[in-house]
């Protein structure tokens, strides 16, 4: 069997999918019932900022996934072409499966911009995933999801859970954090840490308003706790938040006690969720998660919302609290932050769920989906 991945996203991803899909191909290269053969452009994706640069940029993807991509399968005589981003092809020779997260530009389409929902979106991303014999999610919720918003055909979607990254596990790579924790300055055991995009859904403002009642408090916890925004700034009309985050902090007087680090490397990703003193991940939609079960492989804590598919991944081992509400979030930060049975009953518990998400058991599912979709007849034709 002939196994195509398309890694073109891999020169443009800096977040969560970039790690699934190396993390999936480390996996698929030890499987010796299958030739397995990346797909990635020679040429660039991306020639820079500004309303131009990204049209030209969307232009050059939409030829390299339509129009180059299924040529090379035919050259190579593809039986399966595998696209570990939602991005697609509508049309190839083989039969096809992709990954398709989430369906949150469905379910958040007001922060989407509609030039781009309808006229790129609708024809080339979303039918493409439809048109696909397999697409693979990552959640029971993000399955439901796709079936309500998006129509799909509930016989196409296999759940398969992501897992670790082996990075997390490693405890011997800790890193010396002296040098980052001065020039960020945080201390260990010291910051509550949010890892992620700087999206909408992404619910940081919030989480900043909760920052904000919690430091209010008598204690020494809240005294010297400072919150860590980990992540990359988008530029974007309707993706933006750089500016909204950056005049919530100056307005609520938290310029000294949140700290925007910006990307950070995944060489020191693993040592700065260990020395954290809990994890906070408030998100207003997500189809897994990841920085749950990183929390968990880090033994620390983690909160996160009591919606979308984070209770199905983090079941008994997170807080869970409703996103909207601020005061909910601090109370139940405070409680983290001081209740030591609750913290190490929390770690315990993440432990033990940890093994349910593994990428060795992840790819191993995926494949026998794909070989049993290969030996079937069906197959959904241009």
């Amino acid at each position: 069997m002939i196994l195509a991945v398309d890694t073109h996203h891999l020169l443009l991803e800096h977040a969560g999918t970039k790690r699934v899909t190396l993390n999936l191909l480390e996996q698929l290269k030890a499987k010796s019932e299958i030739e397995l053969i990346q797909f990635s452009p020679s040429y660039s994706l991306s020639i820079g900022t500004g309303i131009f640069a990204k049209a030209y940029a969307h232009l050059i993807r939409f030829f390299w996934v339509q129009l180059h991509l299924p040529i090379l399968c035919l050259i190579h005589r593809v039986d399966f072409l595998l696209s570990p981003e939602y991005y697609t092809p509508v049309f190839t020779h083989c039969k096809r499966g992709v990954i398709a997260h989430d369906a949150h530009i469905r379910a958040q389409k007001q922060f989407i911009n509609p030039i781009w929902f309808y006229i790129y979106y609708i024809p080339f991303i979303e039918r493409a995933i439809r048109k696909a014999d397999l697409i693979f999610t990552v959640s029971e919720f993000s399955k439901r999801h796709m079936m309500e918003l998006m129509h799909f055909d509930e016989s196409k979607i296999r759940v398969v859970y992501n897992g670790v990254d082996p990075s997390f596990l490693d405890w011997s790579m800790q890193e010396d954090l002296t040098e980052l924790f001065q020039k960020l300055g945080i201390k260990k055991q010291e910051y509550i840490a949010f890892i992620g995009t700087f999206e909408a859904r992404k619910n940081i403002e919030r989480l900043i308003e909760a920052f904000y009642i919690f430091k209010q408090k008598e204690s020494s916890s809240a005294t010297n706790t400072k919150l860590l925004i980990i992540g990359k700034a988008s530029s974007g009309m309707f993706s933006d938040r750089n500016q909204q985050i950056i005049d919530l902090i100056e307005r609520l007087n938290l310029k000294d006690e949140i700290v925007l680090s910006g990307y950070v490397s995944d060489q020191h990703l693993p040592s700065l969720y260990r020395e954290a003193a809990l994890i906070a991940f408030p998100s207003l939609y997500e189809g897994f998660g990841l920085p749950i079960i990183e929390g968990f492989a880090s033994k620390v804590p983690v909160l996160t919302s009591n919606i979308c598919s984070m209770p199905e991944v983090g079941g008994d081992a997170v807080v869970l609290v409703d996103p909207y509400n601020a005061t909910d979030m601090a109370e139940k930060l405070s409680r983290m932050m001081t209740d030591q049975d609750l913290r190490n009953q929390l770690i315990e518990n993440g432990l033990e769920r940890l093994k349910l998400f593994t990428w060795e058991h992840a790819a191993d599912q995926m494949l026998i989906h794909i070989k049993n979709c290969i030996s079937s007849k069906a197959h959904v034709h241009p």
